[in-house]
């Protein structure tokens, strides 16, 4: 899975959840956590994220999507900080910051390990299946 499809998945699968969330606290009982409107907002931000990422050509070459990755690391710390007064929002566009940050680490490692990047498709997918990518819900979002 490349950097660019593991970020789109997330995201993507982030705002299903968040969504399903809001429909089921409108119509059931209260739970901890994000109220409905809260858990829409946070989908929305998801939903922004992937018009971001969406918006990076998929390239074969895993270092050149990566930088442009990183090329949206600014602005996303800037919707962080604009959404100051809804914490959960910022946490939304903070999270997406830094599972960037976590692939160009996770690529780079796997660079220095394979040589010139072969195999580094492989890292971010054995990444993910370990863990290092998966923290719950309300750290990413």
């Amino acid at each position: 899975m490349s950097p660019r499809t593991y970020l789109l998945t997330r995201f993507q699968s982030d705002a299903v959840a968040l969504r399903e969330r809001a429909a089921s606290l409108r119509t059931g009982p209260a739970r901890p956590g994000p109220d409905a409107t809260m858990s829409s907002r946070m989908a929305d931000a998801c939903d922004a994220v992937v018009a971001m990422v969406s918006a990076i050509v998929a390239d074969p070459d895993v270092a050149v999507e990566v930088e442009a990755l990183i090329a949206l690391v600014p602005l996303l710390e800037q919707r962080a900080a604009a959404a100051e007064s809804f914490p959960p929002v910022r946490a939304v566009y903070a999270g997406a910051a830094t599972r960037i940050r976590e692939v160009r680490d996770v690529e780079s490692r796997a660079d220095q390990a394979d040589g010139a990047g072969a195999g580094a498709d492989e890292d971010v997918d054995d990444a993910d299946a370990d863990g290092d990518f998966d923290t719950d819900q309300a750290d990413t979002t």
